[in-house]
């Protein structure tokens, strides 16, 4: 698809968004109830991933998994979203990430788009200064491991416990650690 025309782009693009049911089966729990949000998200995305492919090009996919140096913050902040070990892929485009997160759909590819926004959104709701700690988690070191506790206290709305990781990611992120 990549180099395709812009239509077939479009279509294609569109097609990558999970339903509720595959959404159900594929993130975890916590990650749910952000269906609606992770819909409209990758709505307000599509236009740039239809212009990310427009040049033609080599496509490379590859796991996506915890800790790959490779990945980028929101790949790696969006692996937090599904099981441990899932068969999830993250792709490149022309040697340049495609912004996404890959799940399998029976014989199609779905994917993870907008969900680290809807996840930071929550977060900033909550405590703004936070939110800019997170944008600093990912892929890997301490940084984003403290960068999982503050999105799963988020979502739980648990304030004490976001106000406690808050404090340590001043510590882990605030110098723009990894």
């Amino acid at each position: 698809m990549a180099g395709a025309d812009e239509a077939t782009r479009q279509r294609e693009v569109s097609g990558w968004q999970l339903d509720a049911a595959l959404w159900d089966r594929t993130v975890i729990a916590l990650y749910r109830p952000l269906h609606a949000d992770y819909q409209r998200a990758f709505a307000a995305e599509l236009p740039a991933l239809v212009a990310r492919l427009a040049g033609p090009g080599p496509v490379a996919a590859r796991r996506h998994y915890a800790g790959d140096p490779r990945l980028t913050r929101s790949q790696a902040r969006d692996r937090w979203a599904v099981p441990p070990l899932f068969p999830s892929l993250v792709a490149e485009a022309g040697g340049a990430p495609i912004e996404a997160v890959f799940v399998p759909d029976g014989g199609r590819w779905r994917a993870l788009v907008g969900l680290d926004a809807v996840v930071r959104a929550r977060v900033a709701t909550l405590d703004p200064g936070c939110a800019a700690q997170l944008t600093l988690a990912g892929p890997t070191g301490r940084c984003t491991d403290v960068g999982a506790a503050i999105a799963t206290a988020a979502l739980r709305t648990d304030r004490d416990q976001l106000a406690h990781v808050c404090r340590l990611a001043e510590t882990l992120c605030g110098k723009g650690s990894p």
